[in-house]
């Protein structure tokens, strides 16, 4: 029996989160609800403007594989995260945070560069526009990827993000193989339609390896298809995955399996921050699957924990909330 249940690579991010206008992420020539990389030298500069004029709302780990991870964690799952963040007071934060609640760390900490951070912006109709420096993160390589903790899991989960450098593309192929090789399986999270956008023929790279479950927001599967609609995309991503779960926003989620479509709609919830939503309906639907709920079941909780994460600032939730949560996976 494997020890873990999850094993996740992906960025090592700091998230600091701030509140801005419309006009604000037009000036700074963002795309709306996308994620867009920064070099450092911009991203020093924004950051330190934001912080002046705006004010920090939040700043806490982030990443969406760590995302996952933490709720995973918060639920009781044995879970394990590899990454790469600087020897620096923000590395130190995002290791401590993380083994503070019980997740495995196999984070290579280095002397150089600086960690990783996603300024989440965060507008007045409560959508978050990301801009991300990388930082040491990028430089995540092949050498720093614990063979064993794969091997040990039941999942390895990857993230899309991490097609965006030769590098962590490279680390991605190779985790994927193996979990191949040791019979793991296989979870993907696309991450945002502008990766998929740029990237296309990166993530296609790596979906032809074949996945038991991807994960997708309706953009990114239109992205992804090149489709104008959803059974268009589900009809070209089954070809990469037995279990493909597309969340397309207040209409809910729509879930393939084997060929199978469903749908469930989830409660009206008025959102104060979007962010960490997706995240967090991977780690309960994964949580719930485990426990052996019906498909149903994992939508419905998926997106009743979904729903309480955008209520709140940021990805995450009091440890309190989570035990709440719990109560209501029947």
């Amino acid at each position: 029996m494997k020890k873990i249940l999850i094993c996740g690579i992906g960025n090592a991010l700091v998230d600091s989160e701030y509140k801005v206008s419309e006009k604000g992420i037009k000036e700074l020539n963002l795309t709306k609800g996308c994620m867009e990389l920064n070099d450092r030298e911009n991203h020093i500069k924004l950051s330190s403007r934001l912080k002046k004029t705006h004010g920090t709302v939040k700043m806490m780990p982030g990443g969406s594989v760590a995302n996952s991870l933490y709720t995973l964690s918060q639920f009781g799952a044995d879970v394990s995260f590899i990454g790469r963040v600087s020897d620096d007071t923000t590395g130190e934060a995002f290791i401590n945070s993380l083994k503070s609640i019980g997740v495995g760390v196999n984070i290579h900490q280095v002397d150089n560069g600086i960690t990783g951070e996603c300024l989440v912006l965060i507008t007045p109709d409560h959508e978050r526009t990301m801009y991300t420096h990388l930082g040491v993160s990028s430089q995540l390589n092949v050498e720093d990827i614990n063979q064993d903790v794969i091997k040990d899991s039941e999942y390895l989960l990857i993230e899309g993000y991490l097609v965006t450098s030769d590098e962590t593309k490279k680390v991605a192929s190779y985790s994927l193989d193996i979990a191949t090789k040791h019979g793991v399986k296989k979870i993907i999270t696309l991450s945002d339609p502008n990766v998929v956008k740029f990237f296309r023929d990166n993530i296609l790279e790596l979906l032809d390896k074949s996945f038991d479950i991807i994960f997708c927001n309706k953009q990114e599967a239109l992205n992804i298809s090149m489709s104008n609609n959803i059974d268009d995309a589900i009809d070209f991503l089954k070809k990469y995955a037995h279990e493909i779960i597309i969340t397309c926003g207040e209409d809910g989620a729509c879930v393939a399996i084997g060929g199978e479509k469903l749908n469930e709609i989830p409660d009206s919830v008025k959102p104060v921050d979007l962010t960490g939503a997706g995240d967090m309906f991977l780690a309960a639907y994964i949580f719930a699957k485990v426990r052996g709920k019906s498909v149903i079941d994992r939508i419905k909780f998926a997106n009743t924990c979904s729903g309480d994460v955008i209520q709140t600032y940021g990805a995450k939730l009091e440890k309190q909330d989570y035990v709440k949560l719990l109560k209501k996976l029947k």
